[in-house]
């Protein structure tokens, strides 16, 4: 059975129901930043990376292990993408303020999850990679502007495209020259 990879919506729905507290933009960061590290992890790997969970009555653990998988195979498609697809995932909200909060919490999430899981080969940052690494450190304690003006939705703009690039320039030097499997493309 194919799983589908959930919206931000479907995403938060999934995680309460699994009893996880982080939202859908932490965990995005999470797994993201845990198959920067090693690509070949698999769902039920991302899953426990999420953190301890508590999940409700009636909690469908097949589909919670199915969508992770679901987002495991879109992460590791965006990353790979020769047109540079990867996205953080954020809400579709026009609120400045949110979209800058959860872009920082998306960053903490990405950090945690790269931190957390060995890279294979004990593969380490250049310089470059741990300069990008400093700066998301700065932007995961991003303060939310708090007035919606061009100037602002401009410079978050640049922050979420610094992201992107640099989730994609961290993919490709931390990716071992021989992966231990190969990654789904399609």
């Amino acid at each position: 059975m194919t799983a589908t990879k959930p919206d931000a919506g479907q995403l938060d729905a999934l995680l309460n129901a699994a009893g996880l507290s982080c939202d859908p933009s932490g965990a995005h960061g999470v797994l993201s930043g845990c198959l920067v590290a090693d690509a070949s992890l698999p769902a039920s790997r991302l899953a426990d990376a999420l953190g301890e969970r508590h999940p409700q009555p009636g909690h469908d653990e097949a589909a919670f292990h199915r969508s992770i998988e679901a987002l495991r195979l879109d992460v590791l498609r965006a990353l790979n993408d020769a047109d540079l697809g990867f996205e953080p995932l954020l809400p579709d909200t026009e609120d400045l303020s949110l979209r800058t909060r959860s872009l920082g919490i998306w960053v903490d999430g990405f950090l945690g999850g790269l931190g957390q899981t060995p890279r294979l080969g004990g593969l380490k940052p250049s310089a470059e990679a741990a300069e990008i690494l400093r700066d998301f450190a700065e932007i995961a304690r991003i303060d939310p502007e708090p007035e919606d003006s061009e100037e602002n939705e401009e410079a978050f703009a640049e922050l979420s495209e610094y992201v992107r690039v640099g989730v994609m320039l961290l993919a490709d030097e931390l990716a071992p020259e021989r992966p231990r499997q190969p990654i789904p493309l399609q």
